[in-house]
């Protein structure tokens, strides 16, 4: 076989691989597997190791595995869901991309910084990782959890506020003002949800009658593929990430439980194998480089820390209707950037007025944040859960834990 060919597939190989031990190695520990598969992606990448390389295949599976991780999370997501606290999620989602923008913008302004780069690094803390987001609920199986519900409402919103962001400041950067399309964008994401969520119970039967007089093999999983390549594609062509569209896809196709069943064992094994390119990508894309000049250590020091307050306090405030523990829940969860932030690191490359270095440090950000995230997170829910299991004799136990675990959160007094 040519090496051309080799290359890229030894590279995957390596990358599954890392990443898969790196999971086994943290869950051993009671950890999120997640944070170990991105530690595993710095390691075995140019971070360390260099065995694998930043290279277009790499990027390209861990683009499929967001989607295919945001497709798997709307199958179990319901809206009722999250519309049953739609204030709330607006609230979280709303404040935090308003105060992680403001405060963001006005340290880079402090510091010196030309205008463009203070409105990048605003627009840098904006955004929650929708997809490390998902993660973490699912590896604390707290998705069904009403804190757990108000995250991902607000998580998407948060998503679809700060690529707006994003593209008002590509507008800024290039002296054009191009606010009939902003204004376009926002029409055009709003239509989309509503039409998803009327035509999500409307076609569902008539759907479900002509699949099931298909012959041809595993029709409504193909059928479900195709929403979400579909989806994804729409939410691109209009100007917002593409995993906004495969996590309506989730929710278009799990309308009836007796579709979305075959659907979720089918996601699940997909997404054990794609994910972990996303998780361990994120590891990749991080630099030793970033941590040899002072002056790069202090804005990465400053502006994590800022991205971190900004959403516990601001998130967090606008949760306290669902109960003090699950405020902290939530402005936890909101934390992680993810594959959003390293999204928006990447256009300052794309910005000659924003400094080189703030690309490696908004990736460091996102790392940082994505990891840091799920770690107090579960500082909070474990004597949650720790809680539940005793409480009343109750009996103990990954299942038990998962019965008791939304009372001991939710149930507490205001």
């Amino acid at each position: 076989m040519p090496t051309d060919a080799v290359q890229p597939l030894l590279s995957l190989f390596i990358l599954f691989v890392a990443a898969k031990l790196g999971e086994e190695a943290f869950v051993e520990l009671g950890q999120p597997g997640l944070i170990g598969q991105i530690i595993a992606g710095f390691i075995v990448g140019p971070g360390l190791l260099s065995w694998v390389h930043a290279s277009a295949i790499v990027d390209f599976m861990a683009e499929v595995g967001v989607i295919f991780l945001l497709f798997e999370t709307g199958l179990h997501t319901k809206p009722e869901d999250i519309t049953e606290h739609g204030y709330t999620s607006m609230a979280v989602g709303f404040f935090g991309v308003l105060t992680p923008l403001a405060a963001g913008w006005a340290f880079a302004w402090a510091i010196g910084e030309n205008p463009i780069t203070a409105r990048f690094v605003g627009t840098l803390l904006t955004a929650t990782s929708i997809g490390i987001t998902a993660k973490i609920l699912s590896d604390f199986r707290a998705t069904e959890t009403a804190f757990g519900r108000v995250i991902l409402g607000a998580a998407v919103l948060d998503d679809i506020l700060g690529l707006l962001a994003l593209s008002m400041l590509s507008s800024f950067a290039t002296g054009v003002s191009h606010w009939a399309n902003l204004l376009l964008t926002v029409v055009f994401v709003s239509l989309f949800f509503v039409l998803v969520l009327l035509l999500r119970r409307k076609a569902s039967p008539g759907i479900r009658k002509r699949l099931g007089r298909m012959r041809s093999e595993a029709p409504q999983w193909s059928f479900a593929l195709v929403v979400v390549l579909g989806f994804s594609v729409m939410s691109a062509y209009i100007g917002v990430a593409a995993i906004i569209g495969s996590f309506l896809a989730g929710i278009f196709v799990s309308e009836s439980d007796e579709l979305a069943a075959p659907l979720r064992l089918r996601a699940e094994a997909v997404s054990s194998f794609v994910v972990p390119f996303f998780l361990a990508n994120i590891g990749l894309k991080l630099s030793p480089d970033v941590l040899t000049q002072s002056h790069d250590l202090f804005l990465i020091a400053a502006i994590t820390l800022i991205a971190i307050v900004t959403k516990l306090v601001a998130c967090g405030l606008s949760a306290l209707p669902l109960g003090r523990r699950s405020a902290l829940l939530v402005g936890l969860g909101m934390i992680p950037r993810g594959e959003v932030g390293i999204v928006v690191a990447d256009q300052s490359l794309r910005i000659a007025a924003i400094p080189a270095a703030y690309y490696s440090i908004g990736i460091a950000m996102a790392v940082l944040t994505t990891l840091i995230g799920p770690l107090l997170l579960r500082l909070v829910i474990r004597p949650a859960r720790t809680e539940a299991g005793t409480a009343g004799g109750a009996p103990s136990g990954p299942a038990a834990a998962l019965r008791q675990f939304p009372r001991a959160v939710d149930g507490e007094p205001h």
